[in-house]
């Protein structure tokens, strides 16, 4: 019976993954209109740069130049909103998702125990107030405004670099290529992560509203997709309602209900599952350097999963690097 709530869970995180793709294909498309509205004024700075060779203080004087980054910023801070729609909506989506994900996963794991218990079931907006990373003064919305000036500033930089450095035009056009697409890649991270976190604490809200019931969580890994060695070394860990999955940015591990007096229902420990690979995809997964240390005893498996403060969900797991690990 555990596997069923192991196997629920993953047709969760399935459903979960597909609301994340329709989120961030809307978030490309938008911003693959941006760069089509961009595209004539690079051509044209491109061509005014092959023409005239202009010096790096010449070319911030040119007119095709100021052209460029004005409608660069405009075209960003308009993306900023859309952006800042979307993680809203998502946020708000995945919190009802991990509420009713959360109260299947207990039922079921209750029922596995030979539990008979009824389930509270919190309010979304109770849990959308409660997360502090969603407040419109928060930190993350503070980020999301640092967007558009922040990458604005950085096609400039790479603009006057490549004048410096002697790059063609052609190649001067794919930095800034280049230099748009950072700014894409800020709001695909920023928009998964917060529905995946968001839908983790929807589901731990949900745990500890039902603490009379459930003892805590166990941190499941998505181990057929592409784990990271900080989430395999979590695989099957045990956790206090109090604890957050800390997963790291566009994590995908999910946290498991433990009923009081439940067993673990996760029956191999990502180490055991790591040490059952073959060699290539223990070094797949972990990199020939610390594969090698790992093999020759020089740290211990959880030693994998460190830390990092971020500045919007504070303390994430992350891989450790070789240095840290020896």
């Amino acid at each position: 019976m555990p596997d069923n709530v192991l196997q629920l869970a993953a047709q969760f995180r399935k459903a979960l993954e597909r609301q994340d793709a329709a989120a961030l294909n809307r978030l490309i498309n938008a911003y693959g209109g941006l760069y089509n509205r961009l595209q004539d004024k690079i051509e044209l700075l491109s061509r005014d740069i092959a023409e005239q060779e202009p010096t790096r203080g010449q070319l911030v004087q040119m007119q095709r130049y100021k052209e460029l980054l004005a409608q660069t910023a405009k075209e960003l801070r308009s993306f900023q909103t859309f952006t800042k729609f979307e993680i809203d909506s998502q946020a708000t989506a995945s919190i009802a998702r991990g509420i009713g994900d959360s109260g299947r996963l207990m039922q079921v794991s209750a029922e596995a125990s030979g539990v008979s218990a009824t389930f509270n079931r919190l309010p979304i907006n109770a849990i959308k107030s409660a997360l502090g990373f969603l407040q419109e003064d928060g930190p993350l919305f503070k980020r999301l405004e640092q967007l558009a000036p922040v990458t604005a500033q950085y096609i400039s930089d790479q603009l006057v670099s490549s004048i410096g450095l002697g790059y063609n035009p052609k190649k001067t056009a794919r930095l800034i290529t280049d230099a748009l697409g950072s700014g894409l890649t800020d709001a695909l991270r920023m928009t998964r992560t917060v529905q995946l976190y968001s839908y983790r604490e929807a589901a731990r809200a949900n745990y500890v509203a039902n603490d009379d019931v459930i003892d805590g969580w166990v941190w499941s890994a998505d181990l057929s997709g592409d784990p990271c060695p900080s989430c395999v070394a979590q695989h099957g860990s045990i956790h206090p309602l109090d604890e957050p999955l800390n997963d790291h940015h566009n994590g995908r591990c999910a946290a498991i209900p433990l009923v009081k007096g439940g067993s673990n229902p996760v029956k191999e420990t990502g180490q055991d599952w790591f040490d059952n690979l073959s060699e290539a995809e223990q070094k797949a997964i972990m990199g020939q350097g610390r594969l090698e240390a790992y093999k020759a005893g020089k740290f211990e498996f959880g030693a994998l999963s460190g830390v990092r403060d971020d500045e919007v969900y504070g303390p994430m797991r992350v891989a450790a690097s070789l240095k840290e690990l020896v």
